[in-house]
């Protein structure tokens, strides 16, 4: 560590080279809690941020250091393990001037570098070998080479495909140990995902460059107070075994939602729970746990706040309670959706590879109906009302999970106070897309308060026995509003799909005759239906049969499924 510190930054930075000293300036955010750890001989710096640990062996200087960094991500590694010492132990150090002096004036104008291009033909590569293999005998280094790839996807400044192929890699490695939670089909739809995100880059320029990469998820920086309004939390938990208590809350001034997770990786702090990340601590210094502030607004003093907002839970920021607003607050009334048309088509514009994905919404119905179980379908259901009493239903797979949480509606709904609003997140999945509901915001006596569905419940509710619950699920027999019919040609489009998806996963994309003559039938449906880009893919496809040509059919199958399911979820209110 002593040697490490007494390191000259200018030699260090001459080592580096510039190229590699420019990125890690891009990417000095990704220092912050690194892990630094005495060995004997070395010094082990983890960069969570880059998941890769790095080594820095005594008495070797700079160029001894070793990672499992891909090579042509190393130099930039390596560095910022460096600056990450250096910046814990408040070493002052200063860029090179040639950084700024060699920095391209516009480099999104002039599209992506050299090395840029290079990195997205390696990953378009792993991915159709990948393919070719088949998704279900995916082997064992696969999920490491997908790891790889992200970190340097975040460090040639390609964000959003970084955090993609890191949720790629994880579904991967459960593929690879035959886990009996991987989902095949998940990976392949955001393998199709990223391919078609890789060449759309290639050939993009200005905005639409900038906004193809993404933004940089953990590059916080500093800005003005920031007055919020907490809009409950949610408990989740992922098939990584990572797992955290997000917030979420309502900015006025920006009119959108803003959210901050306390979060664990997987095997990280065994004593990090769900009622632990409720209960245990303030948030923020001078603000209290997640339970206390439902009831309240909130003020954030030097706080930081990422491109996609997310605020972070640093020790810098400091927080305030002021009373919470009142229902016919002026910043209530401009709050969220209250018109599912509107919604609709905020939701509709964020699909696609270049649109901000739409998360979570805030919403406002005028009424709502009573939540209705679905044993059969194991779903429970809620239809909520807009201004125009136009129906949207939101629901909720009956797992364990849910369970609290499905219980809580039903008593809010029943026995609580006003519902003034909902919030609500957008699920995709492989049946399509729906709305499931988080938290409320409820009104008592006039002011507003978060109601959080998966820790909070009705205190006057009557506690219900078993059969006053069978008995309420057979007079619940009021049909569900039901959504607009799909287009005939969305159950082609869904069959073609899972076609070429049973080719991905065995890795047999050749034709057998079987296929042709079923393919050449739905060539000439697509075409008599009007959709000649999905029917030109197809028939490129029937032409020469391989993984290329199959991503790209799959992706124009799947970008019909997305639009599709925006259609059939708001299709009542159409």
């Amino acid at each position: 560590r002593a040697e490490v510190l007494r390191l000259e930054p200018a030699a260090v930075f001459k080592a580096a080279g510039i190229a590699a000293s420019r990125k890690a300036a891009a990417l000095l955010a990704d220092t912050d809690g690194a892990v630094i750890t005495d060995t004997p001989g070395a010094l082990s710096i983890q960069l969570p941020a880059l998941d890769v640990p790095c080594l820095y062996i005594a008495g070797g200087g700079y160029a001894s250091m070793v990672s499992e960094a891909p090579a042509a991500s190393r130099a930039v590694v390596h560095l910022l393990a460096v600056l990450a010492v250096w910046r814990r132990h408040g070493r002052e150090f200063a860029w090179p001037e040639a950084l700024a002096a060699t920095a391209p004036a516009a480099a999104a104008e002039d599209g992506l570098s050299g090395d840029e291009r290079q990195f997205l033909a390696r990953l378009r590569a792993l991915v159709l070998e990948i393919c070719h293999g088949g998704w279900a005998h995916v082997s064992e280094i696969m999920p490491a080479q997908l790891r790889a790839l992200a970190m340097s996807a975040r460090i040639e400044s390609f964000p959003r495909l970084a955090a993609m192929l890191r949720t790629l890699a994880g579904t991967t490695d459960l593929l690879a140990k035959r886990d009996l939670g991987a989902d095949e089909r998940q990976a392949i739809r955001l393998a199709v995902r990223i391919y078609a995100l890789s060449h759309a880059l290639e050939g993009a320029r200005g905005e639409l460059l900038r906004d193809l990469r993404g933004a940089v998820r953990r590059s916080f920086n500093g800005g003005d107070a920031l007055e919020l309004l907490p809009l409950g939390a949610h408990w989740w938990e992922l098939r990584s075994g990572a797992r955290g208590l997000t917030m979420a809350f309502w900015d006025p001034a920006a009119q959108r939602i803003m959210q901050a997770s306390l979060a664990r990786r997987d095997g990280a702090d065994r004593s990090f729970n769900r009622h632990m990340a409720w209960s245990g601590g303030a948030l923020w210094p001078g603000a209290g746990a997640a339970c206390t502030l439902g009831g309240g607004t909130l003020t954030l003093s030097n706080v930081r706040a990422s491109d996609d907002h997310r605020i972070s839970l640093s020790a810098e920021t400091s927080a305030s309670m002021l009373p919470p607003w009142r229902a016919d607050d002026a910043r209530w009334q401009a709050a969220g959706h209250d018109d599912w048309a509107s919604l609709a088509e905020a939701i509709r514009q964020g699909a696609g590879l270049r649109g901000e994905g739409i998360d979570c919404v805030l919403l406002k119905p005028s009424r709502f109906d009573q939540p209705v179980l679905d044993e059969i379908r194991q779903v429970s259901s809620w239809t909520l009302r807009d201004v125009h009493g136009h129906p949207l239903t939101l629901r909720l797979s009956c797992d364990p999970q849910h369970h609290l949480r499905i219980d809580n509606i039903e008593g809010w709904a029943e026995q609580g106070p006003i519902i003034r609003g909902v919030l609500a997140r957008l699920e995709r999945d492989l049946h399509g897309s729906r709305l499931e509901p988080l938290s409320l915001v409820v009104e008592r006596n006039g002011v507003l308060r978060a109601v959080s569905l998966d820790y909070e419940a009705p205190t006057n509710r009557a506690s219900v026995s078993l059969l006053q619950r069978i008995a309420r699920l057979f007079k619940s027999g009021a049909p569900e509003t039901s959504a607009a019919p799909a287009a005939t040609h969305s159950d082609w489009l869904e069959h073609l799909r899972l076609i070429m998806e049973d080719k991905a996963l065995t890795g047999r994309l050749h034709m057998t005759g079987e296929d042709q003559d079923s393919l050449d039938s739905m060539h000439s449906f697509l075409r008599a239906s009007g959709l000649d880009l999905v029917a030109n893919a197809l028939r490129r496809y029937l032409d020469q049969p391989g993984a290329e040509q199959a991503m790209a059919l799959m992706y124009l199958c799947q970008a019909c499924a997305d639009a599709g399911d925006v259609a059939t979820t708001f299709g009542a209110t159409r």
